[in-house]
């Protein structure tokens, strides 16, 4: 079953980012990049969009060479 998941512009435009640039993406992480701009922009996965939230969090924060805070 399909839920609406309400993804933020923001996240649907760092997902898309990630998609376009990142050529070494896992198969299960370019899917969940893809529920998160689905979710934006109609029906996604709920729990694959808020993986890949999570892994662009981590990722943003390993890029500035912080520690997540969650």
């Amino acid at each position: 079953m399909v839920h609406r998941f309400d993804v933020p512009l923001a996240a649907r435009n760092r997902a898309l980012h990630y998609l376009a640039h990142e050529s070494r993406l896992s198969d299960d992480i370019r899917e969940q990049l893809t529920q998160v701009v689905h979710g934006y922009v109609g029906s996604c996965d709920p729990v694959a969009a808020r993986k890949g939230i999570e892994w662009m969090r981590r990722r943003r924060y390993r890029d500035l060479g912080q520690t997540p805070r969650f």
